[in-house]
């Protein structure tokens, strides 16, 4: 051996003994045993009014080895921030227009939010960076600085709103993930800004106030309204016609619906972009494959779709403008058994770049130019060269018009996908989550219920799912080719709704010891799925952990009554893996029981503003060697 050779030996020989120096201890016998068992001890069920009301995580995690030495990691919670909280030059959670000034509610105080929801802890040159999600309208992101502080504990020390005003604003912000070149991916959850209520030649148009009110004329609270004035704040609109599709002199019901890419960096400044090639819809999130190329996107409501983008190149760093194939998904059922089964094809909708579609959003378009649309009579039948769709808890029929394929595809994405064919027949498709070990896309259904029962009400123009209700919701298992392409989609974990007089019935809808209505989900690491809850059916809502090998849920944290789980994220800074979450609208959904009852709404009643404040905070202590990166 050379002495050039012999000296890189003992340098590499050198890092490796760093390494080892710089695990936790407990971790140093890793590198010659292999983890047979995880577990976590479980967070009991609430008894008591005060235990119902708080936030409780499961204290300990246990490791056992092939040697048979179970190791246990103490877990401890810690709040970062609580919206309203003034943190460096900022106040985190007041929602605010595009020249930065605080808007206020209708009793005149600033607008705070209390609905948190996707996360992203980002580091970029040594900085960490939370970027956090306000599902209102308008919406907001907000970019948090964090340290790590004394106990090695995270804390903010700065928070800004991030300025969206170059993309028009957004609106419902809602769940999110990274990527693996440190950017953040959000989705715009367009839930009510359908096209089909803003254009004045079709029967669904909605006649909106635009006085502050949120009502039609007829005065009738509808949240197109509310959104278009969410927006109208925002923007400082006052040029909305009402003729011309509710087009202003910025605003456009196209120009929401997608999703969002932020890019902190070390010096500060961060970087924003929409990206329409992805399809406009009401998208909970997005997820991209290991190829950089293929994303998945889910769609939250009722009669919606399952959508993949694949980019022309591979993604490999913060871009503006991406251009790639949409599609959406074709189901074919094979099961109806334990949440169903079934084969997933794809059918592609268009091909674009970013600057081409922003250039149709620019000219202000409405839906009547690019499809006729109308009612079917009594009978269920539509005008004659109009093809019957269902879309968005509707159905409409239509007729595309000459040369508008790539409109369609782009800004009516539901309205075409349903028109050639595909599925829109999900109900409210909420967290996706990538599994490297398996190849496998998990994927939440909050409630199988509406479009994914059999012809629901009579209506359904495809009836492509046709399973029994289940009003606790599933989490899936999608199985993916070589090209990250989903060909099968199967129920993993399925929620057990109750029977009048069975045990925890006088309490809740669905089982306790089952997951109810799953919203965030992610994958840990060592075949641990977490999985949040956003349900009225359980007392609390639950964060759980999924052994996927094992086929077995743990609770690892119960929220206070009547907050979601929101803001999965997880992360490993200076050594210490870290389980992000919100508490999202605490005490504002009220729990109901098999009879539809709320027997702990006292509790709701009764809860003060500091109660009502959410929270954004992470279990530590969980080691690294659990979190895949």
């Amino acid at each position: 051996m050379s002495k050039i050779q012999w000296s890189l030996f003992l340098l590499i020989l050198t890092v490796v003994a760093v390494k080892i120096i710089l695990l936790d201890p407990k971790e140093v016998h890793l590198l010659a045993s292999k983890i047979e068992k995880i577990s976590f001890e479980p967070v009991p069920l609430s008894k008591t009014d005060a235990e119902k009301s708080t936030l409780r995580i499961s204290n300990r995690l246990y490791l056992t080895y092939e040697n048979n030495r179970t190791v246990t990691y103490p877990l401890q919670y810690h709040q970062i921030a609580k919206m309203g909280e003034k943190i460096g030059g900022g106040t985190i959670g007041l929602l605010t227009d595009r020249e930065e000034r605080g808007l206020k509610n209708r009793d005149g105080k600033p607008h705070i939010s209390t609905e948190p929801d996707g996360n992203s802890l980002i580091t970029s040159g040594g900085r960490h960076f939370l970027i956090t999600h306000l599902e209102e309208a308008p919406g907001a992101l907000y970019e948090t600085e964090l340290v790590m502080g004394e106990g090695k504990v995270l804390t903010a020390i700065e928070t800004k709103s991030v300025d969206l005003s170059r993309t028009g604003g957004s609106i419902i912000d809602c769940a999110s993930s990274k990527t693996v070149y440190g950017s953040h991916l959000g989705g715009e959850e367009n839930y009510a800004m359908n096209s089909r209520y803003a254009d004045k030649a079709s029967p669904f148009y909605i006649d909106c106030l635009l006085d502050g009110s949120s009502q039609t004329s007829d005065g009738v609270f509808h949240y197109f309204c509310d959104y278009v004035e969410g927006m109208k704040a925002y923007l400082n609109e006052n040029n909305i016609s009402k003729e011309n599709g509710y087009n202003g002199r910025e605003f456009t019901p196209y120009n929401y619906g997608y999703i969002i890419e932020v890019k902190p960096d070390e010096n500060g400044s961060t970087e924003a972009a929409k990206h329409y090639v992805t399809g406009r819809y009401s998208p909970e999130l997005a997820v991209m494959m290991p190829d950089h190329r293929t994303l998945y996107m889910s769609d939250d409501g009722n009669y919606k779709g399952f959508w993949k983008f694949v980019s022309d190149e591979p993604i490999e760093q913060f871009r503006k403008v991406w251009k790639g194939r949409l599609y959406a998904a074709k189901l074919t059922q094979l099961s109806d058994r334990n949440g169903g089964k079934f084969k997933v094809q794809w059918r592609e909708l268009g091909h674009a770049s970013d600057s081409e579609i922003k250039a149709l959003i620019d000219k202000k378009m409405k839906l009547s130019d690019i499809f006729e649309i109308a009612k079917p009579d009594k009978n269920g039948v539509c005008p004659g060269g109009f093809k019957k769709i269902n879309e968005d808890s509707a159905v409409e029929c239509l007729k595309i018009k000459s040369g508008m394929h790539k409109a369609a595809a782009f800004l009516e994405s539901r309205k075409y996908a349903a028109y050639l064919g595909a599925t829109m027949e999900f109900r409210k498709g909420e967290g996706l989550s990538y599994d490297p070990q398996r190849n496998r896309l998990y994927f939440a259904i909050s409630t199988i219920n509406k479009s994914m029962e059999d012809d629901h009400d009579g209506e359904e123009s495809l009836n492509d799912i046709r399973l029994p209700e289940n009003i606790c919701g599933a989490v899936y298992a999608l199985d993916l080719d070589s090209n990250y392409s989903v060909q099968k989609m199967e129920a993993m974990v399925i929620g057990k709704p109750l029977r009048e007089y069975e045990p925890f019935s006088e309490e809740y809808r669905c089982h306790p010891d089952a997951i109810a209505n799953p919203d965030n989900i992610m994958y840990l690491g060592k075949s641990i799925l977490v999985i949040g809850e956003d349900s009225r059916n359980h007392v609390n809502n639950m964060l759980w952990a999924y052994n996927i090998n094992e086929k077995s849920l743990t609770r690892i944290a119960s929220l206070p009554i009547g907050a979601e789980v929101t803001g999965l994220d997880k992360t490993v800074i200076e050594g210490k893996g870290l389980l992000l979450f919100n508490v999202q609208h605490p005490f504002a959904d009220n729990p109901k029981n098999v009879e539809e009852d709320t027997p702990n709404e006292v509790l709701v009643e009764e809860s003060t503003d500091e109660q009502k404040r959410a929270q954004i905070g992470y279990i530590g202590g969980i080691p690294k060697v659990m979190i895949f990166q």
